[in-house]
């Protein structure tokens, strides 16, 4: 199991919120696919899923607010 973290994508800046997950839950994913959407007060940024496997759990829905270092779901390798 992969654990996707919210890196910092800019300095100073701390969190971010979740605009938009491209797959569900149970979903297959590629390595490299766009996974989430996060948008913070330097921009909107893209997080790409580090590694193939199935959409496990989702920890924050589309709207949440994340800090910089919080686990945001995990891959599960198939």
């Amino acid at each position: 199991m992969t654990e996707v973290i919210l890196e910092p994508f800019a300095d100073g800046i701390e969190e971010g919120t979740i605009n938009y997950w491209y797959f569900e839950e149970g979903d297959t994913v590629e390595e490299g696919a766009d996974l989430v959407e996060v948008i913070s007060e330097a921009g909107t940024f893209k997080i790409s899923a580090p590694c193939s496997g199935i959409l496990g759990e989702v920890y924050f829905p589309e709207g949440d607010t994340v800090s910089i270092g919080e686990v945001l779901c995990e891959i599960e390798e198939e």
